[in-house]
């Protein structure tokens, strides 16, 4: 069964300033960029920026099982927040998309909103040619495949290993480049 995400979904815009934010080291809030991810669209939480928003900004706090989206710009990306510092709000380049419970799990909606047949429609429905936008509207119909919930589950604890996998990789990859490294320089100094 397909269903079009907004029927699943919430689909609120990320935090708007009326002006420039600025990081302040001791400001209220932490935000949450595009540039604050890494190669597995994982929030980098150590990068964030501290800042003191205006305004009401209840409706923007992020918690986990929020999936964030990046909208604008050239590479669209869905990813779970699984965990959460206390105020923290993502910038106005992501939805913030809350699962209607019973209906999706936001681990599986992140999972398959990365997936090619999601992404060529998303490219596909973009405007702007200088940096592209996925709108609320087009985010909203995009058709959401919907198995049963242990198959979702199943689905979203894949993904979290494959991830987990790739950090260890990278670290393994990192360590072992440090080692060669030092075996060489030792051997050309003795």
């Amino acid at each position: 069964m397909k269903t079009p995400l907004g029927n699943v979904s919430e689909i609120q815009v990320g935090y708007q300033s009326r002006e420039a934010i600025r990081a302040h080291p001791n400001g209220s809030y932490w935000l949450i960029q595009a540039r604050d991810f890494d190669k597995q669209h994982q929030v980098q939480w150590s990068n964030l920026i501290q800042f003191t928003p205006s305004g009401n900004t209840s409706k923007y706090e992020l918690k986990p099982g929020d999936v964030l989206f990046l909208a604008k710009g050239q590479e669209n990306f869905a990813c779970l927040v699984n965990q959460s510092r206390p105020n923290t709000l993502a910038a106005n380049t992501f939805y913030i998309l809350r699962a209607r419970p019973g209906s999706i799990l936001p681990d599986y909606l992140a999972w398959w909103l990365n997936q090619t047949s999601a992404q060529e429609w998303i490219r596909l429905n973009r405007s702007g040619s200088s940096l592209p936008f996925l709108s609320v509207s087009a985010l909203s119909r995009i058709e959401v495949p919907i198995p049963g919930i242990e198959i979702q589950r199943k689905i979203g604890d894949l993904e979290m290993l494959r991830k987990k996998e790739a950090d260890l990789l990278g670290l393994y990859l990192s360590k072992k480049s440090v080692l060669i490294q030092t075996v060489c320089l030792n051997a050309i100094i003795e």
